[in-house]
């Protein structure tokens, strides 16, 4: 059985989740429990499944909770294989190069989610394909970067067939007991407490020619989903916080810079949110606090790169606005901040299987 979910909640596609059974499994905690906390039979677990937001960011939590195992994220993650994907893995596969099949997830992955984002972003010569909640904190959100880093890397080495790796990869949570063991399993170095959580990747490895390089099936495969995202129903103040949480990368969002992303005039927009009962300010606030109260419960950064990275000029104006939003102070809040890596008892817990390649 499935609890439906509230209409108005954020959804993501479970995807490499549907992995958790077994692991959970491996490391000797019992996956019906844990899945019957979130209202979901083991039964209807598979990788189109989707659950709300904050029942996936739970059952990750409580995951890492049962097992003692704080990597379990990148556990699972590292068992990615590309069918988790669905049908946007299989146009990824075909895409000529490394950026174009990047950009693929990056403009069809609200499709998978309406509480979290894929971006590229250029920075110099380097390119971050990054990963960003825009929804409600929940301690388990650091379980869930650990599971996209550990599908980023696996997606790149599936893409190219060549054991390629990112210069690094970026985590938006402290560092764990057992941080060490993070970049021996993704093979490269992993920097934590960063204002995002990304894979970096060089020009040349973007560039690169994808071994499944296929037009003809590319063209088929771009014509199918054009023509199931043509009967979707898409819910604009969903890619609105979207498309917020992705101008954050660059400042402060502005309405003008959104609609033109979306296609559309700012009076339309204007009008289109209010007719869903809300406003493109309410909408910023919401994605900037949600941000604000994530990076402070993960992260050790300074509450003025917090302030700069969502786009306020000083601290004392973000730490003003802040108590505005949600009647607390930043100080507060990370004082209160469960800590995501308690120590967990990893002795005595068989490691489990790992994907040698």
């Amino acid at each position: 059985m499935l609890v439906a979910p509230h209409p108005s909640a954020a959804m993501q596609r479970l995807g490499v989740g549907s992995e958790l059974p077994s692991i959970l499994k491996e490391l000797g905690a019992n996956p019906a429990a844990l899945f019957s906390e979130i209202g979901v039979d083991l039964g209807a677990v598979s990788p189109d499944l989707r659950l709300e937001f904050s029942r996936l960011l739970h059952l990750l939590y409580r995951a890492a909770e049962v097992t003692g195992c704080q990597h379990i994220g990148l556990l699972c993650g590292l068992r990615f294989e590309m069918q988790h994907h669905g049908m946007i893995g299989a146009l990824m596969q075909t895409a000529p190069t490394l950026w174009q099949a990047m950009e693929d997830f990056v403009t069809l992955q609200p499709g998978h989610s309406s509480g979290a984002i894929v971006y590229l972003h250029r920075n110099g010569p380097d390119q971050f394909v990054g990963y960003g909640i825009y929804t409600q904190t929940h301690p388990g959100a650091f379980v869930l970067y650990d599971v996209v880093v550990g599908v980023g890397v696996r997606l790149l080495r599936h893409l190219l067939q060549n054991g390629a790796s990112p210069l690094e990869v970026q985590l938006s949570h402290s560092a764990p007991s057992n941080a060490p063991l993070y970049s021996r399993l993704l093979r490269t170095p992993v920097r934590f407490d960063q204002l995002r959580t990304c894979l970096v990747l060089d020009a040349a490895t973007m560039a690169k020619r994808l071994p499944g390089a296929n037009p003809l099936k590319r063209r088929e495969m771009l014509n199918l989903i054009a023509s199931m995202s043509s009967r979707s129903v898409f819910v604009l103040s969903d890619r609105v916080r979207n498309e917020i949480r992705r101008a954050l990368l660059h400042g402060a969002p502005r309405m003008p810079d959104i609609a033109h992303r979306l296609g559309i005039n700012e009076r339309t927009l204007r009008r289109r949110l209010l007719d869903e009962g809300t406003d493109f300010t309410t909408l910023s606030d919401e994605v900037r606090l949600a941000v604000a109260n994530e990076l402070l419960a993960l992260t050790k950064l300074p509450i003025g790169d917090i302030a700069s990275a969502i786009g306020f000029a000083s601290p004392s104006v973000f730490a003003e606005t802040f108590r505005r939003w949600s009647g607390q102070t930043p100080t507060s809040v990370r004082a209160a901040a469960v800590e995501p890596h308690t120590p967990m008892p990893d002795a005595g817990i068989r490691m489990p299987r790992l994907d040698p390649r």
